[in-house]
């Protein structure tokens, strides 16, 4: 069973969350406040596969919930879908500094709700099955210089990330964004899935449906991504190469595109990446290669502070 742990302090939300919801299939835990929701799962009653979270309540508000969750190693891979009234520059940088990765802007369609929802739980199971991989007796791939890798499905991509991000200080932190970038290297670029197409394909539930149908055609059947890995004595440099054309890849790690697709299902990815999991990402070859770096020193960016520099 999908539990998902709804907040808000207006009953008449949570209502609606749970008709939304119930009727797909998922079983909707209700708080109305940050303590209570904490209590909730402190409980250890059920395992919740994503948080829906109002900003503002009384006693606990959802920023405070937010660092609560994140803080903590049991809930902090939770996805907690950040629903506000507020949608500036400055709110949003907030949230997702707090560790929010998917936003509902108040007054939302029951549809864009269940959509977000999906689209959460999917990210939530994904990576709990990675993780259980990563820590599948692979602890002596940490003393991996080099490496070089070829892939062609999400399948492949999915058994990689994990040894991949075994290799590294700090596994759990890059893992989320190895898998990303992997993920983008075929669907986007060896498959040639647009954004506007993943976008209607994952509206219509059809998304790996059309993934397997194009590794099946003449056109991309052939066509791999290629990942070296190397290590020195300062950082690690992971690259991904795809054979597709290419793209802007400057305007999905910019500001504004974050903005823009904050409160969609997708689009976000490869700025996230950047943020929470690698020290730098950029691109090369028109954008056909990713060049990931990850820092021996270990340390971590704050997204605000990337924000307002």
């Amino acid at each position: 069973m999908i539990n998902l742990l709804a907040v808000d302090d207006e009953m008449i939300n949570l209502m609606i969350i749970d008709e939304s919801l119930s009727d797909k299939g998922f079983n909707v835990v209700k708080a109305k406040d940050g303590e209570e929701a904490f209590q909730i799962l402190s409980s250890d009653v059920s395992l919740f596969h994503a948080i829906i979270l109002d900003r503002l309540m009384p006693k606990m508000d959802g920023i405070e919930l937010l660092k609560k969750i994140k803080r903590s190693e049991k809930y902090k891979d939770i996805p907690v879908i950040f629903q506000t009234a507020m949608s500036s520059v400055t709110d949003m940088t907030e949230g997702l500094d707090a560790g929010a990765f998917y936003y509902l802007t108040k007054p939302y369609s029951r549809t864009l709700l269940v959509r977000i929802v999906q689209t959460a739980v999917e990210h939530f199971i994904k990576l709990q099955r990675a993780k259980e991989d990563l820590h599948k007796g692979m602890g002596a791939l940490r003393h991996m210089i080099t490496g070089e890798f070829r892939i062609r499905s999400i399948r492949e991509s999915h058994e990689l990330a994990p040894l991949l991000a075994n290799a590294c200080p700090d596994p759990e932190r890059v893992l989320t964004g190895i898998m990303e970038i992997l993920n983008n290297a075929i669907e986007h670029g060896n498959l040639g899935i647009s954004y506007q197409e993943k976008s209607e394909l994952h509206d219509n539930d059809k998304l790996m449906e059309e993934i397997f149908r194009r590794l099946d055609t003449p056109e991309f059947k052939d066509k791999f991504v290629k990942v070296t890995f190397d290590k020195n004595e300062h950082h690690i440099e992971i690259r991904v190469s795809d054979q597709g054309k290419g793209f802007d890849w400057q305007r999905y790690l910019s500001v504004e595109a974050m903005t823009k697709n904050a409160f969609k299902t997708h689009g976000r990815g490869i700025f996230m990446a950047r943020k929470l999991s690698f020290d730098d990402l950029s691109y090369t070859d028109e954008g056909r290669t990713a060049v990931i770096r990850i820092n021996l020193s270990n340390k971590q960016g704050n997204l605000l502070t990337d924000f307002q520099e």
